[in-house]
């Protein structure tokens, strides 16, 4: 994801309290990692902005801790479209050709990304790893974010239909 806008960072949006929602927050689902046992992981609404939030066990500091990650919603469209129709259909059926993993696009001025991985979350598991490119990691506080998605949870747990649903609401003024 080479660009020159790579290296402007956007300020943090802040991390959320999912007990304390301000007023422009909202839990739109709850995900559930089956190989992170011990994670509890939302995707929220904040402002005009989709956010993947993560609670998990630290076993350095033996603390329960939290992160984020943090996209544009006006990028959500484009990365139900890119795994959908850019990743799962054959090139015949005008999906990407099998040579291209990888694909970007700016949305408000933040570059997300979205990568084809061999080895999402777990050895062996494929999926895909969506980035931000203009936002630093809550925890090593280094760009990108990223959000490790597996294909299973997308196609058959139906979370790509869920995350249409929350587009199509989103789109209706309903969140």
């Amino acid at each position: 994801m080479s660009n020159s806008n790579q290296r402007l960072i956007k300020p943090p949006l802040g991390l959320i309290d999912p007990d304390h929602l301000k007023p422009d927050e909202q839990v739109l689902v709850k995900l559930n990692y089956e190989m992170f046992p011990d994670r509890k992981t939302l995707l929220l609404k904040k402002g005009s902005f989709l956010v993947k939030w993560n609670s998990f066990f630290d076993p350095f500091d033996k603390v329960y801790d939290v992160t984020q990650e943090e996209f544009p919603f006006a990028a959500l469209h484009w990365m139900i479209d890119r795994i959908e129709n850019g990743f799962w259909k054959k090139p015949t059926d005008g999906g990407l050709p099998n040579t291209e993993r990888r694909v970007s696009k700016l949305f408000d001025d933040e570059l997300i990304g979205i990568n084809v991985a061999m080895h999402c979350c777990a050895e062996n598991l494929p999926g895909y790893i969506i980035r931000n490119a203009n936002r630093k990691s809550y925890i090593t506080d280094t760009p990108p974010q990223e959000w490790h998605l597996p294909r299973y949870m997308l196609r058959e747990e139906g979370f790509l239909d869920r995350l249409k649903d929350i587009w199509r609401r989103h789109e209706a003024g309903q969140l």
